[in-house]
């Protein structure tokens, strides 16, 4: 279930200076899908390394451990409901859904420790690297001297981050803080808030202005301001309960929005609204204010 082993080298040779690493996550489901809907985005993650040091080079690929991985290894096959290919008609997602209640009742499953897959993104602050996916807490990970993946565990931050964070965080290279967001099917339905250079984190922002879900994936910093695109796709949980369906809707009748925010706020008193029909972006690229106008904010976003 993992490698780990030195490259051949086939031509040439590696600069003795070089030494680093290059380490990226992505999905790899443990099981192979039997009998049942499979999206890419719910497999498990696994981080691919190589390290480069004195001339050699070193390639390791490991899976995160997390709960779902290690209580999903444990039981032999996979059983863990995801929010893309679980619902399949009311029938089966009943079905699925009384299965993985019970297994909860039954003391088999403690929710408190999250169903997140860590196969989204790597971040590295407050001297650490974390593993991310936005439905659960950031997995704290660490690369040995000899180039190997270990898992630390689940971060909660010292208890002040709860539930979930996003696996976009933005990192000022300048002051070394780090600032996230959390999306949420029930209020409030986006939280900002951010991390001092050593990883402390800072209160929560409730951003009760938002007045229905949406998926936020991602946003964008400048030097003053966080900026969220309140989009199309929405969540609807009543959708499972009544139809079976995805919670995910594309909402035509909504109007995209993008917020603003100063970026030290401790609250949401100073959030400014605009709308952008027909704007829905899920990854920005940048954004700054403009140097001869502080009034306009520049954003690089692509619309899908």
């Amino acid at each position: 279930m993992y490698v780990y082993c030195e490259c051949e080298l086939i031509q040439g040779s590696l600069p003795p200076c070089l030494d680093g690493v290059y380490i990226h996550n992505g999905p790899n489901p443990q099981y192979l899908p039997q009998g049942q809907p499979y999206h890419h985005f719910e497999g498990d993650g696994m981080l691919h390394s190589v390290k480069i040091s004195q001339g050699r080079a070193t390639l390791c690929s490991r899976y995160v451990k997390t709960y779902k991985y290690t209580t999903e290894r444990k039981t032999g096959y996979p059983f863990f409901p995801s929010i893309f290919s679980s619902f399949n008609g009311l029938l089966a997602s009943t079905m699925r859904a009384g299965l993985f209640a019970s297994q909860i009742i039954t003391g088999q499953l403690n929710p408190a420790n999250g169903f997140g897959v860590a196969n989204t993104n790597l971040a590295l602050f407050g001297n650490r690297i974390y593993a991310l996916c936005e439905v659960d807490l950031p997995y704290a990970v660490s690369l040995t001297s000899n180039g190997d993946i270990q898992t630390l565990g689940r971060c909660d931050f010292n208890e002040k981050l709860s539930v979930s964070m996003t696996a976009h965080p933005k990192i000022d290279p300048e002051t070394g803080e780090t600032f996230a967001f959390r999306f949420s099917a029930v209020r409030p339905f986006l939280t900002y808030f951010h991390f001092d250079a050593d990883g402390t984190k800072h209160p929560d922002v409730p951003i009760i202005s938002m007045r229905r879900p949406s998926i936020i994936h991602d946003f964008a910093i400048t030097k003053k301001y966080a900026v969220f695109v309140d989009i199309q796709i929405t969540l609807d949980p009543i959708k499972v309960i009544t139809t079976g369906g995805s919670p995910v809707v594309f909402d035509t009748s909504k109007v995209p929005r993008i917020g603003v925010l100063p970026r030290y706020a401790v609250d949401e008193s100073e959030i400014r609204w605009f709308d952008v029909p027909g704007f829905n972006i899920l990854h920005t690229i940048n954004a700054w204010e403009d140097e001869e106008d502080t009034d306009t904010i520049v954003l690089v976003m692509r619309n899908i």
